[in-house]
């Protein structure tokens, strides 16, 4: 629970600081951006890189595709590694509900194919799962770039809540 409100402390704050903007960006039909960041899994406790692609079906809905994947590395036991892959490929849906000041507050719908593989001395097994997703994301345009923030939670898949940061570039 402590990581939700922090989670929502960020969002708060992103929201007061783009009240004090004055300038405010048009997003239309046909916009492209590409987007990178972090995110954190509360389940997994591991941080994880994340790229995407946004495209505006107009001044409020986007859809959009992203790729997470999550820094878990190899432990070592009994003298032998074992090594962990964890992916996720999902495809998103945002519904801009608030776009004033160069600030933008929407919904997200997820579906996506979350991957996990685990290898031990030489044996090794996978699970893939679909999963479907629900979360909220605030945008800031700061010039070139705009930052944003998304807590979202995993309802199937992999059951996860988790929070991206990024910084989203548009063409």
């Amino acid at each position: 629970m402590k990581q939700f409100t922090m989670i929502f402390a960020a969002v708060a704050l992103m929201t007061a600081i783009s009240l004090q903007a004055n300038a405010q960006t048009e997003y239309g039909e046909g916009q492209i951006a590409v987007n990178g960041g972090i995110t954190y899994g509360f389940d997994i406790e591991e941080p994880g890189l994340r790229v995407g692609l946004t495209y505006f079906l107009n001044e409020n809905m986007r859809v959009g595709g992203d790729i997470t994947y999550w820094l878990i590395g190899s432990d070592s036991f009994m003298g032998t590694t074992i090594s962990y892959t964890f992916l996720e490929i999902n495809g998103n849906f945002n519904y801009i509900f608030y776009n004033q000041d160069d600030f933008l507050l929407y919904g997200i719908g997820s579906l996506g194919i979350h991957y996990a593989s685990v290898s031990f001395g030489g044996d090794s097994d996978s699970d893939t799962e679909l999963g479907l997703g629900l979360g909220i994301g605030a945008e800031y345009n700061v010039g070139p770039v705009s930052l944003f923030a998304e807590p979202k939670l995993f309802l199937s898949g992999f059951d996860q809540a988790k929070f991206n940061i990024g910084v989203r570039f548009y063409l």
